[in-house]
């Protein structure tokens, strides 16, 4: 399970945090997702809602890896 932990005072406004947690605070993802998650979002090469909306487009729910 991956979870995000932004808050509404790190954003712009309002209208920033619907857009960014839209598809939710968190996601379920395979353990070979885990690692990749971790390391791109500490690079900030991808975003948390990039991963959530892959999450949402699978059948399942889960993440997985390419």
């Amino acid at each position: 399970m991956a979870v995000t932990t932004l808050t509404r005072e790190e954003c712009v406004d309002d209208e920033d945090y619907e857009q960014l947690t839209e598809l939710g605070h968190e996601f379920r993802t395979i353990p070979a997702g885990v690692h990749e998650v971790h390391a791109n979002l500490s690079i900030g090469n991808l975003g948390f809602e990039e991963y959530a909306a892959w999450a949402h487009d699978d059948p399942q729910g889960i993440y997985r890896p390419f």
